[in-house]
């Protein structure tokens, strides 16, 4: 039943930017239907690495990120939401989160042997360099669509790189000591 609700979500949310993407170029909205067009790609990744890889996401890691593709695609730059200075910072701190529990999922995949013997500290630090990671390749691809593309994504330059760096590497701190947690509860269940 979580597998049917997470693709539910995933595919109201593609028919949701479909129907913005055909309304915007109706209104000859092109920046909404470019936003509204990254949508749907964004929106169907999860599946098609499902189907491409032969593996299986967590329905609640993807009800998650396309919980924050709406936030920051349609909420953000559709309705406008990142004329708030908080909002954009709001949305780094999410994807620190998401990308550490990303990074969780990426462990919870080893085998048990392997995963049950790993110390809390490492687990930390792993779940924390994985969101910090993600946090940079993000900001590498914002200065590379301002220099290639023309963009104005990072806005104020060093200042907004860093602010959103800062951001991400807090959501996975947030994120490794709520998973720590989780890692020391797997330990205990196998050590009874």
């Amino acid at each position: 039943m979580q597998w049917a609700r997470g693709r539910m979500l995933e595919f109201g949310f593609v028919l949701f930017m479909g129907i913005i993407l055909v309304a915007s170029v109706i209104e000859e909205a092109w920046f909404d239907a470019s936003v509204a067009a990254a949508g749907i790609v964004s929106g169907l990744i999860p599946f098609i690495l499902e189907k491409t890889f032969k593996i299986t996401f967590d329905a609640k890691l993807k009800v998650a990120y396309i919980l924050f593709l709406f936030a920051s695609q349609y909420l953000g730059s559709i309705v406008g939401l990142y004329a708030n200075g908080w909002w954009d910072t709001f949305l780094h701190v999410l994807s620190g989160i998401f990308i550490a529990f990303l990074g969780y999922d990426f462990f919870s995949r080893l085998d048990d042997d392997i995963r049950l013997e790993m110390p809390k500290r490492f687990l930390f630090v792993y779940i924390v360099v994985f969101a910090m990671a993600g946090a940079a390749l993000w900001e590498m691809y914002e200065f590379t669509s301002d220099l290639v593309l023309n963009t104005t994504m990072q806005g104020n330059g060093n200042d907004d790189t860093m602010i959103d760096i800062i951001a991400g590497s807090f959501g996975g701190m947030l994120a490794a000591f709520f998973v720590t947690e989780l890692h020391r509860k797997d330990q205990s269940k196998t050590n009874s």
